[in-house]
């Protein structure tokens, strides 16, 4: 316990210290560069580079980066990397590792969860609870909850998601209010009455499985039941039976009344034009004269067979019910023939002719379709085109919707800072300093040395060696005679003749009588510059055989040095890494092998389903901004490290893939619109033959 108590007050002595950190009033900074370029108050930075270059008040940062290079206040930052790029965005809450890690000046902004509205740069005032929601939006007044969602919106405004990975293919749409998990809008809505990826001002209620129950279009239409995505056409469309009544729905106790399929049950009275009905079903049309029912299918044109025919009629009496009346006679005959323009009437052998006024009239049902009846007879319907889907577009910085007005939007102000190195210094663009990394000594190599008979290791302990008690023997040489001392006995080397002006030869046997004879001096392998003697190569090359063997350099004790260096100037690079081979000038060879560590290594991991492919227009703004792709090292790094081969042909081949799926996607989009302008011209083509 009193071990705690002290190191609890060291802590509190060590973080006292750091709180008057550059004499500024209330901040707290605890981790490596962690507030080194304060000059604002009451801040709290813990972790490296947390809060490294600040100039505003009452920020809070825990973990690594964490609103390192800030102008913007009143902002918490909680897990690495979260808020790391802010500016002078102000009053953002971002809890969870990458959360907001991209926001400039956005404020108001609240993210909890890991990735949460981690591509946000000026968004204001969203709201995102939950593991990568708002993952890849840029716009502002969002309110999400729940698990990845929306799964691909890229640009929308003040929508309203509750629900795990919702919205799924929504990828630019404002004012929508989803309740579900896994809503799912068309990718490439086959017909105009399907939500697409571009859906605005609608409202869509699924259940748990991505089930569409409720969609209620922009303009207020409502569709309850009619499947995923379909845009309801009438101000109520409603798919299966309906049944409307206090006894005719369930109370709790008994199911209620069955209403038809795909029909409507209603207990009590119906009143069409009139808010207080007489009768089960009164219509009141508002013209006199005209009772509003109309029967389609049953004109004056109907001329009923003789063995139908029937003394009773329907009539209306003096309150305007329709009722069934009878005629007096039982015997009576009344037909009704037409002839062109010419009605007859018979009744019991008394005929009456009178001319038609011809009639033609035009509507369209709820499909979008005209059809025009003429004498009360329909013509086949024609569909008309649909006028009121809008798009958007982006020219500069100005973005405009269709039949509709254009905005302005607002221009980066401050440029996104980089990290650059130069030898063992880290620099910060735009000001934001450096700092010069440790330098490495390599310590770990160790030698031996022998002192009289004390045998030392360096950076070691020592041992004093045995003292011989019997004197060493020496061997000593007299003439070509050598000889062990002691009586270890000699022996008399064989003579040696060196000749010079030719190569090396060896002749004698080594006695006496015919001793080794070497002639010349040795030129055949190098000279004092190296250089081959001509008579021992073969048209000018030096032949090594090497006789089911291999070469090895062994470099192991030799960390420094140990290279081969080919070319004309032994300069060793140092800024590409510790490479033992260096060719000046180039290597030409017919094949090149690179070996794959494993399946890893390479890029096929693009065609995965879970592949999370940049959208289009972020790879722009990307591009934009670092003027070169995404994952790709830039030309000022790759001069500095040097170009891994293998690496990046693997990178060259995800950048493929990637463009694959793009063009792909593309396809999709281009055949699609070669459809739509088929039938629109078959459209065209039918309504101009009307018109003739």
């Amino acid at each position: 316990m009193k071990i705690k108590i002290t190191l609890l007050f060291i802590v509190l002595f060590f973080v006292g210290t750091i709180h008057r950190v550059n004499g500024q009033v209330d901040n707290t900074f605890t981790g490596e560069n962690s507030g080194v370029v304060n000059t604002g108050n009451y801040n709290t930075g813990y972790g490296v580079n947390a809060l490294r270059s600040n100039n505003s008040n009452s920020n809070s940062a825990f973990g690594v980066g964490t609103l390192s290079n800030t102008t913007g206040g009143f902002n918490c930052a909680f897990g690495n990397g979260a808020l790391a790029l802010n500016g002078n965005g102000r009053l953002n809450c971002a809890l969870g590792t990458s959360s907001l890690s991209k926001n400039n000046s956005g404020s108001f902004n609240i993210a909890i969860g890991h990735r949460s509205q981690e591509a946000n740069i000026i968004g204001n005032n969203n709201t995102a609870i939950g593991y990568a929601t708002l993952l890849t939006n840029l716009g502002s007044s969002n309110t999400v909850l729940g698990s990845y969602s929306p799964r691909s919106l890229l640009t929308g405004d003040s929508n309203i998601f509750i629900g795990s990975e919702t919205a799924i293919n929504l990828l630019n749409g404002s004012n929508n209010v989803f309740l579900g998990n896994r809503i799912t809008v068309s990718k490439s809505p086959s017909t105009p009455i399907l939500a697409g990826n571009d859906t605005s001002n609608s409202i869509i209620i699924a259940d748990g499985l991505g089930n569409q129950k409720i969609f209620i279009q922009k303009n207020g239409n409502t569709g309850i039941g009619l499947g995923n995505n379909v845009i309801p056409v009438n101000r109520l469309d409603i798919k299966g039976g309906v049944a409307i009544g206090n006894n005719f729905t369930p109370n709790g106790v008994t199911p209620g009344i069955v209403a038809p399929t795909s029909g409507l049950i209603v207990e009590g009275k119906v009143g069409i034009g009139t808010s207080s009905p007489n009768n089960k079903v009164e219509i009141t049309s508002g013209i006199n004269g005209n009772s509003g029912l109309r029967f389609t299918d049953l004109t004056s044109n109907f001329n009923p067979a003789t063995s139908i025919a029937s003394n009773r009629f329907l009539t209306v009496n003096q309150n305007g019910d329709v009722v069934l009346n009878k005629m007096a006679n039982p015997i009576e005959t009344n037909v009704l023939t037409s002839n062109a323009n010419l009605m007859t009437s018979n009744v019991n052998s008394i005929s009456s002719s009178s001319t038609i006024i011809n009639s033609i009239s035009n509507s369209v049902n709820s499909n979008n379709q005209l059809i025009t009846t003429v004498n009360g007879v329909a013509s086949a319907p024609v569909n008309l085109p649909r006028t009121d889907e809008q798009s958007l577009s982006l020219t500069g910085n100005t973005l405009s919707i269709s039949n509709g007005n254009s905005v302005t939007l607002p221009s980066y102000i401050d440029t996104p800072q980089v990290l650059s190195q130069s030898e063992n210094t880290i620099i910060l663009s735009n000001g934001g300093g450096s700092f010069t990394l440790p330098t490495f000594n390599d310590t770990d190599a160790q030698s031996l040395a022998l002192n009289g008979n004390t045998l030392s290791i360096s950076n070691g302990n020592s041992v004093t060696l045995p003292t011989y008690v019997d004197t060493p023997q020496t061997l000593s040489q007299t003439g070509n005679t050598v000889t062990l001392s002691n009586g270890g006995g000699s022996f008399t080397m064989p003579n040696t003749i060196v000749t010079a002006g030719t190569n090396v030869t060896v002749t004698g046997s080594g006695s006496s009588v015919s001793p080794y004879l070497v002639s010349a001096a040795d030129t055949s392998l190098y000279a004092n510059n190296g250089t081959i003697n001509s008579a021992t190569t073969t048209n000018g090359n030096r032949v090594v055989t090497m006789n089911n063997s291999n070469i090895w350099f062994q470099s192991a004790t030799a960390d420094t040095n140990s290279k081969i260096y080919i070319g004309t100037t032994a300069t060793y690079p140092s800024t590409t890494g510790n490479y033992k081979l260096y060719v000046e000038g180039g290597i030409l060879t017919e094949k090149v092998k690179v070996a794959l560590r494993s399946t890893a290594n390479w890029a096929d991991y693009v065609f995965e389903k879970n592949y999370d492919l940049m959208p289009l227009k972020n790879v722009e703004e990307y591009i934009a901004i670092h003027k070169h792709l995404p994952g790709i090292d830039s030309a000022s790094e790759l001069a500095k490290n040097g170009l891994d081969l293998a690496e990046m042909q693997a990178k060259h081949m995800a950048k493929i893939e990637e463009m694959m799926l793009y063009i792909i996607d593309q396809n999709k989009t281009i055949e699609k619109n070669i459809k739509d302008i088929e039938e629109l011209k078959k459209q065209v083509k039918v309504l101009t033959a009307n018109e003739d």
